[in-house]
Protein backbone atom coordinates (compact mmCIF):
# COMPACT_ATOMS: atom_id res chain seq x y z
CA UNK A 1 0.00 0.00 0.00
CA UNK A 2 2.23 2.89 1.39
CA UNK A 3 5.90 1.99 0.41
CA UNK A 4 7.80 4.87 1.87
CA UNK A 5 5.90 6.73 4.77
CA UNK A 6 7.31 10.17 6.30
CA UNK A 7 6.60 11.76 9.61
CA UNK A 8 7.83 14.62 9.94
CA UNK A 9 8.55 15.89 14.39
CA UNK A 10 9.17 19.23 15.78
CA UNK A 11 9.33 18.68 19.04
CA UNK A 12 6.95 20.39 20.30
CA UNK A 13 4.68 18.11 21.12
CA UNK A 14 3.85 14.85 21.70
CA UNK A 15 5.69 13.54 18.23
CA UNK A 16 5.20 10.19 19.43
CA UNK A 17 1.62 9.69 17.85
CA UNK A 18 2.24 10.15 14.47
CA UNK A 19 5.50 8.04 14.23
CA UNK A 20 2.85 5.21 16.30
CA UNK A 21 0.55 5.26 13.15
CA UNK A 22 3.32 5.68 10.65
CA UNK A 23 5.31 2.70 12.09
CA UNK A 24 1.30 0.30 12.32
CA UNK A 25 0.77 1.52 8.49
CA UNK A 26 4.36 0.34 7.07
CA UNK A 27 4.27 -2.86 8.92
CA UNK A 28 0.70 -3.24 7.29
CA UNK A 29 1.96 -2.53 3.89
CA UNK A 30 5.66 -3.86 4.25
CA UNK A 31 6.82 -0.11 3.91
CA UNK A 32 9.78 2.03 5.51
CA UNK A 33 9.13 5.13 7.45
CA UNK A 34 11.37 7.94 7.26
CA UNK A 35 11.77 10.29 10.57
CA UNK A 36 12.26 13.97 9.42
CA UNK A 37 13.31 17.02 11.61
CA UNK A 38 13.58 20.64 9.43
CA UNK A 39 16.60 22.63 11.61
CA UNK A 40 14.83 25.78 10.77
CA UNK A 41 18.01 28.38 10.57
CA UNK A 42 15.87 31.83 9.70
CA UNK A 43 15.62 32.96 13.28
CA UNK A 44 18.93 33.23 14.80
CA UNK A 45 19.81 32.02 18.35
CA UNK A 46 20.63 34.97 21.03
CA UNK A 47 24.08 34.00 21.11
CA UNK A 48 24.70 34.14 17.15
CA UNK A 49 23.71 38.19 17.44
CA UNK A 50 26.48 39.08 20.04
CA UNK A 51 29.00 36.71 18.53
CA UNK A 52 29.38 34.30 21.09
CA UNK A 53 29.08 31.82 19.62
CA UNK A 54 30.42 30.68 15.41
CA UNK A 55 27.22 30.62 12.64
CA UNK A 56 28.89 26.78 11.75
CA UNK A 57 28.73 26.00 15.44
CA UNK A 58 24.97 26.99 15.85
CA UNK A 59 24.51 25.12 13.13
CA UNK A 60 26.21 22.19 13.83
CA UNK A 61 24.75 22.01 17.93
CA UNK A 62 20.99 22.52 16.29
CA UNK A 63 21.75 19.03 13.92
CA UNK A 64 23.21 17.14 16.63
CA UNK A 65 20.34 18.00 19.14
CA UNK A 66 17.75 17.24 16.80
CA UNK A 67 19.53 14.02 15.60
CA UNK A 68 19.43 13.44 19.54
CA UNK A 69 15.85 13.36 19.98
CA UNK A 70 15.24 11.69 16.89
CA UNK A 71 16.69 8.48 18.28
CA UNK A 72 15.14 8.93 21.58
CA UNK A 73 11.63 9.26 20.00
CA UNK A 74 12.65 6.32 18.21
CA UNK A 75 13.77 4.26 20.72
CA UNK A 76 10.53 4.63 22.69
CA UNK A 77 8.19 4.29 19.86
CA UNK A 78 9.65 1.31 17.98
CA UNK A 79 12.22 -0.04 20.15
CA UNK A 80 15.54 -0.94 18.69
CA UNK A 81 14.72 0.09 14.99
CA UNK A 82 12.80 0.18 11.96
CA UNK A 83 12.99 3.96 11.26
CA UNK A 84 15.41 5.91 9.27
CA UNK A 85 16.22 9.57 10.64
CA UNK A 86 16.79 12.34 8.52
CA UNK A 87 17.95 16.10 9.80
CA UNK A 88 17.71 18.54 7.56
CA UNK A 89 18.44 22.25 7.13
CA UNK A 90 15.83 25.21 5.66
CA UNK A 91 12.31 26.34 6.12
CA UNK A 92 9.78 24.18 7.45
CA UNK A 93 7.25 23.41 5.15
CA UNK A 94 9.20 24.30 2.14
CA UNK A 95 11.77 21.85 3.04
CA UNK A 96 9.25 19.03 3.52
CA UNK A 97 7.40 19.19 0.52
CA UNK A 98 10.89 19.04 -1.31
CA UNK A 99 12.22 15.62 0.70
CA UNK A 100 9.06 14.09 0.16
CA UNK A 101 9.24 14.46 -3.36
CA UNK A 102 13.06 13.73 -3.77
CA UNK A 103 12.58 10.80 -1.22
CA UNK A 104 9.49 9.09 -3.21
CA UNK A 105 7.43 9.28 -0.12
CA UNK A 106 3.92 8.28 -0.90
CA UNK A 107 2.27 9.42 2.20
CA UNK A 108 3.40 12.02 5.00
CA UNK A 109 1.98 11.23 8.22
CA UNK A 110 2.26 14.59 10.17
CA UNK A 111 0.84 16.19 13.45
CA UNK A 112 -1.39 19.35 13.78
CA UNK A 113 -1.55 21.61 17.05
CA UNK A 114 -4.94 22.95 15.80
CA UNK A 115 -5.47 26.73 15.56
CA UNK A 116 -3.05 29.26 17.71
CA UNK A 117 -4.41 32.61 17.36
CA UNK A 118 -2.63 34.93 16.06
CA UNK A 119 0.31 33.36 14.76
CA UNK A 120 -1.59 30.91 12.71
CA UNK A 121 -3.65 33.80 11.43
CA UNK A 122 -0.59 35.50 10.15
CA UNK A 123 1.74 32.37 9.03
CA UNK A 124 -0.56 29.63 8.73
CA UNK A 125 0.51 26.24 9.99
CA UNK A 126 3.66 23.91 8.49
CA UNK A 127 1.03 21.39 8.19
CA UNK A 128 -1.66 23.65 6.13
CA UNK A 129 1.19 24.55 4.10
CA UNK A 130 2.68 21.12 3.05
CA UNK A 131 -1.24 19.62 3.05
CA UNK A 132 -1.58 22.40 -0.27
CA UNK A 133 2.19 21.72 -2.08
CA UNK A 134 2.68 18.12 -1.87
CA UNK A 135 2.43 15.86 -4.26
CA UNK A 136 1.28 12.92 -1.87
CA UNK A 137 -1.62 11.98 0.18
CA UNK A 138 -1.24 13.34 3.97
CA UNK A 139 -2.70 12.14 6.90
CA UNK A 140 -3.01 14.23 9.87
CA UNK A 141 -3.31 13.47 13.44
CA UNK A 142 -4.69 16.12 15.29
CA UNK A 143 -2.84 16.67 18.69
CA UNK A 144 -5.09 18.47 20.38
CA UNK A 145 -8.49 18.92 20.22
CA UNK A 146 -10.07 22.28 21.53
CA UNK A 147 -13.73 20.42 22.78
CA UNK A 148 -12.33 17.84 24.41
CA UNK A 149 -11.32 18.85 28.28
CA UNK A 150 -8.62 15.47 28.03
CA UNK A 151 -4.71 16.72 28.07
CA UNK A 152 -3.32 14.82 24.95
CA UNK A 153 -1.24 13.05 28.12
CA UNK A 154 -4.10 11.48 29.06
CA UNK A 155 -5.36 10.15 25.70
Amino acid sequence: MFRRILVPADFTDVTARPLTLALDLARAGAGSVVLLTVVDDSFPNPDILSFQLPWADYHRHLRDEAQRRLEQLTKEVSGAGGVEICVVRGHPARTIVRFATEEACDLIVMATHGPRGLQHALLGSVTDKVIRQVHCPVLVVRLHDPESPETPASR
